[in-house]
């Protein structure tokens, strides 16, 4: 498992590494290109536009994919409340009132022969309910 694990760290420095090292000679490519035209003041900043833009063009891509996991969060989010059936023990409460007072009744009977029972419940309902 640790052997896994090194190999992993080993694999992604040297990803990492070769990234950078293609970053820094695309950099000098570009630099020797442009300065013969534009000089070396006007090549050096050409270059870091470019590579503000490349970043910048990176930033949003990634800004972009991080709302788009939210609104589908979101939309999951508001797609497990409407299919709760609170809604529909709304209904009942309302349509049948005396109904509704015997099950609180009932419930408040078990709740006082057991509260160990009541504790699990709520424990279990805590869990559900927490923000993740």
């Amino acid at each position: 498992m640790f052997d896994r694990a090194v190999s992993r760290i080993v694999a992604i420095a040297a990803a990492s590494g070769a990234a950078v090292m293609a970053v820094f000679a695309a950099g000098f490519s570009l630099y020797a290109l442009i300065e013969p035209r534009v000089g070396p003041a006007g090549a050096s900043a050409i270059v870091a536009l470019v590579a503000a833009l490349i970043v910048a063009i990176i930033a949003l891509f990634a800004t972009f994919r991080a709302r788009k996991r939210e609104r589908e969060a979101e939309a999951a989010g508001h797609e497990l409340a409407h299919s709760l059936p609170v809604e529909l023990l709304g209904d009942v409460v309302r349509d049948r009132p005396l109904v509704t007072l015997a099950v609180t009744l009932v419930a408040g009977a078990l709740a006082a022969r057991n509260p160990s029972l009541v504790r699990d419940l709520v424990g279990l309902a805590a869990r559900f309910s927490r923000p993740r």
